[in-house]
């Protein structure tokens, strides 16, 4: 006999063995006596090895087992990317962007008109160095143009009846010696 045989019979005396006493009486009576035996049977009256076998799960305290952790863990991320971002907006990135436009004096303007640079001047006597694109004010405002003697700065303003933003251009514009105020 090979190996395969071998378990073949074994799990056939198996399933005779659990299944023999079914199959001893009628079907009509064995239906019987497993419903009489189930009614008939008070749950107080129970031995104490079934009740060892009885499981309850108490969830109090415990995490859900079915919900996926997957989840969780990506809702807190996107919570702290956004707390993150509110908080970047709330502080401005740089010194430029916490004044406003007014409080900067422009004090000079150099290179040609393919690329200029300006320099402008704090109310504590900082100096800053602008390029096109460089963030300033505290309403978002941006670089737009250098000219040769003039920054232009665009700051977003709010939207308007048909939903459409605007720009506010700020003019700031180099004073002349002569037009210079002297402390």
């Amino acid at each position: 006999m090979t190996k395969r045989n071998k378990e073949m019979i074994f799990f056939s005396v198996l399933a005779l063995l659990f299944a023999g006493p079914v199959f001893s009486a009628s079907p009509d009576t064995a239906s019987r006596s497993a419903v009489k035996s189930v009614t008939a049977t008070p749950v107080a009256d129970k031995p104490a090895a079934v009740d060892s076998l009885i499981f309850s799960y108490d969830p109090i305290g415990k995490p859900d087992p079915f919900k996926p952790f997957v989840d969780a863990e990506l809702a807190l991320r996107k919570l702290k990317e956004a707390q993150l971002k509110r908080q970047q907006q709330k502080l401005p990135l740089s010194p430029l962007q916490r004044v406003g436009i007014e409080q900067f004096k422009l004090v000079g303007i150099g290179g040609n008109e393919k690329g200029r640079t300006a320099v402008v001047q704090d109310t504590a006597g900082k100096y800053y160095t602008l390029s096109i694109g460089t963030p300033i004010g505290m309403n978002n405002g941006k670089v737009a143009k250098i000219l040769g003697d003039t920054v232009v700065v665009e700051e977003p303003t709010a939207r308007g009846k048909k939903g459409k933003t605007g720009a506010k251009k700020v003019e700031m514009k180099l004073l002349k010696e002569s037009e210079e105020v002297k402390p």
